[in-house]
């Protein structure tokens, strides 16, 4: 596989022209109008679906469907904040998809097994690329898939009648000319386009930070394999590896600060917005599977929002254990054979730097699998209290 970062992630950056947050892209009135049109239609569902818990759910306490409902409007605030979050780091994150872009092009000058190293974990974020859009073309698919086979089912019982893409009540003046083929068939393209625009966002932002931090990994094993039997050469090669090793680690943790900067809000929000999320998701398929009812495009929403909280942790999780990694291998590198002071200063001071991990951290702690932890406790608890509330 080619070391080119257009042809192993484009499905990303296809979803990023697809929604207008690629980079790249000029903020002109081309931009504007293509935002306008495609944001717009999105906020208009959105405050349907709002419409709908206000005007029916809460009058009629149906909290089931209240829950169903406002997973929506949740969904429209994560893709919202994705939106911003390309734009105003529009520039750093154009500059942290260059640097990656470099260091391709400088990889194919490295060692066989180095370029291995780097390839290795391109293909990891590949895979993660191509895993959301798996996902993201399930969840529509469930929805397309129950309207067709409900029509179906509806016409065999002998009661046809046509199912939306997703069952909402609209406002009166809609609703009553809603199975005019016309309105039905502007209504359904509206609410399918929610999902596939929805989907083309979270394809193409959510792999974008795993992507970088897949990289930062790459990046921290070269290191570790630079300073393995580091002492088992002489006095002149030790000291120039130990000068690449330094200057290395100065560039890795630059870059996973401007990481950090371009997703630590963002990561902030995601992991809140799972703990909400996905007890209210969960609550909403029990409570319709205890009427005899079954939702299953709703396990997408579930799957998505246990996603959206766990590739973060997780990817953030391998990057410190991948710098725990090099602090180990530094400290059994064979320094102690060695008796050069500026030697065992330079080793010193990598050390006691190296007792910090290399992480991204959101607003107030690091983003980990004990974080991820923290996470799905306050999601059990919410759900605990959803139970003890509708009991």
């Amino acid at each position: 596989m080619e070391l080119n970062f257009d042809k192993i992630f484009r499905i990303a950056i296809i979803s990023q022209k697809f929604s207008g947050t690629y980079p790249y892209t000029k903020r002109d009135k081309k931009w504007a109008t293509h935002f306008i049109l495609m944001h717009g239609e999105l906020t208009i569902i959105c405050m349907l679906f709002i419409y709908n818990i206000i005007e029916f759910d809460l009058k009629a306490a149906d909290y089931s469907q209240m829950c169903r409902n406002m997973c929506l409007p949740f969904l429209y605030m994560v893709i919202t904040l994705l939106y911003i979050n390309m734009l105003y780091y529009q520039s750093k994150l154009k500059m942290l998809i260059e640097t990656v872009k470099a260091e391709y092009e400088i990889a194919k000058t490295m060692s066989e097994e180095e370029q291995n190293v780097i390839l290795e974990y391109a293909k990891k974020g590949r895979w993660l690329c191509r895993a959301w859009a798996i996902l993201t073309t399930c969840g529509m698919a469930q929805f397309f898939l129950k309207s067709i086979v409900c029509t179906i089912y509806s016409a065999i019982q002998g009661n046809f009648r046509i199912v939306q893409y997703y069952e909402v009540i609209y406002p009166e003046v809609i609703e009553r000319h809603r199975n005019n083929p016309v309105i039905f068939i502007t209504l359904y393209f509206c609410t399918f386009f929610y999902s596939l625009y929805t989907s083309a966002l979270y394809t193409s932002v959510l792999p974008l930070g795993p992507i970088f931090l897949l990289h930062g990994c790459a990046k921290l094993e070269i290191v570790r394999l630079n300073i393995k039997n580091l002492f088992d050469n002489d006095d002149y090669v030790v000291q120039e590896r130990l000068k690449k090793t330094v200057l290395q680690m100065q560039d890795i943790y630059c870059y996973s600060h401007e990481i950090n900067e371009c997703f630590q809000i963002l990561y902030e929000f995601l992991l809140k917005a799972t703990s909400l999320v996905l007890p209210i998701t969960i609550f909403a398929v029990i409570q319709a599977l205890g009427r005899g009812q079954f939702i299953p495009e709703f396990f997408a929403f579930i799957f998505g929002a246990f996603m959206v909280g766990t590739t973060p942790c997780y990817y953030s999780n391998m990057l410190m254990e991948k710098s725990e990694d090099v602090r180990m291998t530094l400290y059994s590198c064979g320094w102690e054979t060695r008796f050069d002071l500026n030697t065992r200063k330079c080793i010193i001071l990598m050390l006691c730097r190296a007792l910090r991990p290399v992480s991204i951290r959101t607003i107030f702690r690091s983003v980990s699998l004990t974080t991820l932890t923290d996470v799905f406790q306050q999601a059990y608890a919410l759900f605990n209290l959803l139970n003890a509330v509708w009991n």
